[in-house]
C-alpha cells in the first residue's frame, strides 16, 4: 500500500541530508518509506523550492532523476 505523504517525504528528507552531498532517487526514498516512487517524485519536485534547512536540487536525468541533498551552509 501506498499512503505515503508529503510531509513524510520532507522529514525525510531532513532526517538524511548531511554535510556531505547525497544522491538519492525518488524509487530509493520510496523503498524506504514504503510508498509509491510516483508520489515521492512529486513531492521532490514541490518541496524542491520550500525546504530551507536542507537544499534540494535536480542533479540529473538517465532512466530517473537523481536528486542532490545536503545541509544548508549556515
Amino acid at each position: 500500500m501506498s499512503n505515503i505523504s508529503r510531509h513524510t517525504v520532507r522529514r525525510y528528507l531532513v532526517e538524511t541530508a548531511s554535510s556531505e552531498p547525497t544522491y538519492l532517487r525518488a524509487r530509493e526514498i520510496a523503498s524506504d518509506l514504503d510508498g509509491s516512487p510516483k508520489a515521492v517524485a512529486q513531492y521532490l519536485s514541490q518541496l524542491q523550492d520550500e525546504l530551507t534547512i536542507v537544499s534540494l536540487e535536480q542533479w540529473g536525468r538517465s532512466k530517473s532523476t537523481t536528486w542532490r541533498l545536503e545541509v544548508n551552509g549556515s
